[in-house]
């Protein structure tokens, strides 16, 4: 028995890698060309890019785990099925909790990985990530050449008739504002200065100008000032202020007194963040568990697609809930704990659902419905490539 847990213990391990893998690596991929964007314009190292990589990586893991580890052991238990080793399993007298214990170390293991991930790993990363990008825009901004057009930030430009320093005052100043595509804005002040706000923002202090925003009908409005204070958006000093600080990088000491102090708002979502850190290593406990019996109910003619399409029913259904009770909780109609918790209650009455059917030998809806229609495709895609003329079947 030891030599059949470690042999399944190893089958899924090895699964749930390589699916963890493939899908952090589609999930990071948009974000390393955005971070390949920001190397481009301000010219910071291939080290800091890479460091910035490895700290953005423990958000999309925690979110890719879940995922991985249902397909993983789903595709695991079908390639068992598919070569008749579950079949002998189960006529040697096996039972189903015998074959789940092993996997259900894996899983308990990867939830204990997401709690890490989620009270530790990411609210760090979460915080030298962005202090990272602040530090390397604010150097870009700072850096300002007079008689140049520059893109300081993504979106905004700035031109600089000439400066005076080290005071950092400028003279003939015109920025061009695309952050927002739908208004884009035209500033132009006769001087300004570069400073640090209230909340330790770099803003750009200006005198003596005016703004024009292009309207979305076509309309252009225009505005004079005597002072204007543009908020550039960067957090050239992280505030220490609870108030202002990021939920997401939050400890669990911080957020654990964030829930009982501050504004009431502040308190709402505090506690939505604390619901959100529980509910993520919840479901992936509970798609783990799942996909142990689901895995078990794929037959010899199930087709190899059979685990993959399945996974991705399930993790419809189960995004769809926890998008739908994050809204609610948003929104004020739920409170968070119903909000974050009743999704994974409703996928708990689930798996117990299938763990009594598959424990009893009989097939579940779901799996049942799936399996029938992937081989009522596979017929009709069979016998169009036998009537398709000049096509071998």
């Amino acid at each position: 028995m030891k030599r059949l847990s470690r042999y399944l213990l190893t089958e899924c391990s090895v699964t749930v890698s390589i699916a963890l893998v493939v899908l952090t690596f589609l999930v990071l991929l948009p974000q390393i060309v955005k971070l390949m964007y920001l190397w481009v314009d301000s010219t910071l190292s291939i080290g800091i890019l890479l460091h910035m990589t490895v700290l953005i990586l423990p958000k999309f893991v925690v979110a890719t785990l879940p995922m991985a580890l249902l397909l993983g052991i789903l595709l695991a238990l079908g390639r068992l099925s598919q070569e008749s080793e579950m079949v002998i399993l189960r006529t040697s007298g096996v039972s189903l909790y015998q074959i789940a214990r092993p996997i259900a170390i894996l899983v308990l293991l990867a939830t204990g990985f997401s709690l890490w991930l989620n009270w530790v790993a990411v609210p760090q990363s979460h915080q030298h990530f962005y202090q990272i990008k602040s530090a390397m825009l604010a150097r870009s901004t700072l850096a300002i050449k007079s008689n140049t057009f520059q893109q300081i930030l993504p979106g905004l430009t700035l031109y600089v008739r000439e400066q005076q320093l080290p005071e950092r005052i400028l003279w003939g100043i015109l920025i061009h504002d695309q952050r927002n595509a739908d208004e884009p804005e035209t500033v132009v002040a006769r001087q300004g200065r570069l400073h640090h706000d209230s909340l330790g923002h770099l803003a750009l202090y200006l005198e003596e100008g005016s703004r024009q925003r292009l309207l979305p009908g076509g309309g252009l409005r225009r505005l004079d000032f005597v002072t204007f204070d543009m908020d550039l958006g960067l957090d050239g000093n992280p505030a220490d202020d609870p108030e202002t600080r990021a939920l997401a990088t939050y400890s669990f000491s911080a957020l654990y007194q964030a829930v009982d102090q501050g504004t009431p708002e502040h308190v709402r979502l505090a506690r939505m963040e604390w619901h959100h850190r529980l509910a993520i290593p919840a479901a992936t406990c509970i798609l783990g568990l799942l996909a142990i019996p689901l895995g078990l109910q794929q037959g010899h003619r199930s087709g190899r697609g059979f685990g993959f399409v399945l996974a991705i029913l399930v993790l419809m259904l189960h995004f769809t809930l926890i998008t739908l009770g994050e809204l609610l909780a948003h929104r004020h109609v739920l409170d968070p704990l119903p909000g974050y918790g009743a999704p994974n209650v409703l996928m708990v009455l689930l798996t117990l659902h299938v763990y009594r059917e598959s424990a009893r030998d009989r097939p579940v809806f779901l799996a049942d419905r799936v399996q029938a229609a992937i081989q009522f495709l596979a017929r009709v895609v069979s016998m169009r490539r036998v009537e398709t003329p000049g096509v071998e079947a």
